[in-house]
């Protein structure tokens, strides 16, 4: 395999990408200068260098320093949170769970105020080890201690209307139910402002507000 095939396969394992679109993503760098492609490889290689998880949200974000907002080199540490997980003006009693990254930028338009969990994917329809693919485990150990400290008041289930979306509700509702039951905390859904078959990554941030006043 030589090296345009090499790199056209890598892009092809890109979510939605597929040959024709990563055999033109080769072609624009065949076209383009040597120093936008070294900038391009610099900046992939940089990104384990200032960009960490949040131990508390499992977001990936940007590193910065304790002191301003740029970063100056590789060693810059991390903060121990997010910015949204660090940030005092968020609401902490309501806590929405999401399938990945991208979801928490549109959620974000859409106005809402509380924290977030990165759930890192749906389950598989007859999956029996579902733990392989999401973190319901984490889930529930954040879960049981904000509603330890009784800060929890609501947790919102913002998965995609998908076929696998609805399975990794049911699943999450089985586990996280007794334990609002115990803690007095609210699950809730996103109403379906989202029609059946759409990711929320898609949805237009009026479509997320409407989603989230309607949520059950």
């Amino acid at each position: 395999m030589n090296p345009i095939e090499k790199l056209t396969f890598q892009f092809e394992r890109f979510p939605g990408i597929g040959p024709r679109q990563a055999r033109r993503f080769v072609q624009y760098l065949l076209g383009s200068s040597p120093s936008s492609r070294n900038d391009l490889a610099e900046q992939i290689k940089s990104l384990g260098s200032f960009t960490a998880q949040c131990s508390q949200c499992f977001r990936w974000y940007a590193k910065r320093e304790q002191k301003g907002d740029t970063l100056k080199s590789p060693g810059v540490k991390a903060l121990p949170f997010c910015d949204i997980c660090s940030d005092p003006n968020r609401d902490k009693s309501l806590l929405f769970v999401v399938e990945k990254d991208a979801d928490i930028e549109n959620v974000e338009r859409s106005g809402f105020k509380g924290l977030y969990f990165v759930l890192g994917g749906t389950i598989p329809l007859a999956e029996e080890y579902p733990e392989k693919f999401v973190r319901t485990r984490e889930l529930t150990a954040r879960v049981e201690y904000d509603a330890v400290s009784q800060t929890l008041k609501e947790l919102i289930l913002g998965l995609s209307a998908t076929t696998e979306g609805d399975h990794t509700r049911l699943i999450l509702q089985e586990k996280l139910i007794p334990m609002s039951e115990k803690s007095a905390f609210k699950i809730s859904s996103l109403g379906r402002g989202l029609s059946t078959g759409s990711e929320l990554e898609y949805a237009d941030p009026d479509t997320i507000s409407e989603a989230l006043g309607n949520r059950h």
